[in-house]
């Protein structure tokens, strides 16, 4: 009779292994792209609101400045808006806990993802391509935490939190124009 060690890992839960061991590495990545991005954002966001702010300067002498201030301010609010989004996206990264709370914390995100992806494509096509690896590897956690966990993921749920997230981001990035260019009133 040949015993057969306990300590053997069946074909089926070294799969499991073997993805559950990848989920952190792609946490990681995602956290390294949203942060990447942030930067790149960042940067781009402060010098718009440095000619912004140069514009909205000389606007007493020169009122036809107005339609080109309007459309930069504009550009500007969307950057904030796009920031603000993908610094939400980045807090649900960092509540993750474990392997269990992948799915709930994370699935609201691919909609945020998605839409600040289609409102940059035609402001900074340059960005679509992270915005969609970082789509695509969110996507592919959750599946795989999900799977792991045996989780069910509720979309609708996910929708209205990722509702949520969006409503707060452009409250923020309006607020912010707002303060900056209080007499404005082309909204």
């Amino acid at each position: 009779m040949i015993n057969q060690s306990k300590w053997i890992i069946e074909n089926n839960s070294k799969s499991q292994l073997v993805r559950a061991s990848t989920i952190k590495p792609r946490i990681d990545y995602a956290t390294e792209i949203v942060d990447d991005l942030l930067d790149v954002l960042t940067r781009h966001r402060q010098d718009v609101n440095k000619n912004n702010l140069d514009l909205y300067g000389r606007l007493d002498k020169d009122y036809q400045l107005l339609s080109t201030l309007e459309k930069q301010v504009r550009y500007e609010l969307e950057l904030y808006y796009t920031i603000e989004s993908l610094r939400q996206v980045r807090r649900s990264i960092d509540c993750i806990v474990g392997l269990g709370n992948v799915p709930t914390v994370l699935s609201p995100t691919i909609s945020v993802v998605r839409t600040i992806r289609s409102k940059l494509l035609a402001l900074m096509p340059a960005m679509d391509f992270q915005l969609g690896e970082l789509s695509l590897l969110l996507g592919g956690i959750i599946i795989d935490a999900a799977h792991l966990a045996s989780t069910n993921l509720d979309f609708g749920k996910a929708n209205e939190v990722s509702s949520r997230l969006l409503d707060e981001a452009k409250l923020i990035a309006d607020s912010k124009i707002y303060k900056q260019f209080p007499n404005l009133d082309f909204w």
